[in-house]
């Protein structure tokens, strides 16, 4: 794996111990060519870990249909509306 730093191993300036995970999208080649908007959007979104931990266990718990995982994302919108709307705007500047 090479050398692990403690930049590698930290989150939030806390140092785990191990390598953190990494999220990020995956998405059609040709379909990131013909939507920038998109491609700039899947850019800039971050979720924190410790949301999607969050999320993980409500699913696990039994909050897994459709309608409660769109539930959940129009609550964490609406707690980050000024983050949410800032990549929407920076995204829509790659139409341009």
């Amino acid at each position: 794996m090479g050398n692990i730093t403690e930049k590698d191993t930290s989150v939030d300036r806390k140092n785990l111990g191990f390598s953190g995970s990494k999220q990020q999208i995956v998405a059609n080649k040709k379909f990131l060519e013909a939507n920038p908007v998109a491609k700039r959007w899947f850019e800039l979104a971050e979720i924190p870990v410790a949301d999607m931990s969050a999320e993980s266990l409500r699913i696990k718990e039994g909050e897994d249909k459709p309608e409660d995982i769109l539930r959940h994302a129009q609550k964490w919108v609406k707690n980050h509306q000024q983050k949410y709307d800032s990549w929407l705007e920076t995204a829509r500047q790659a139409a341009n």
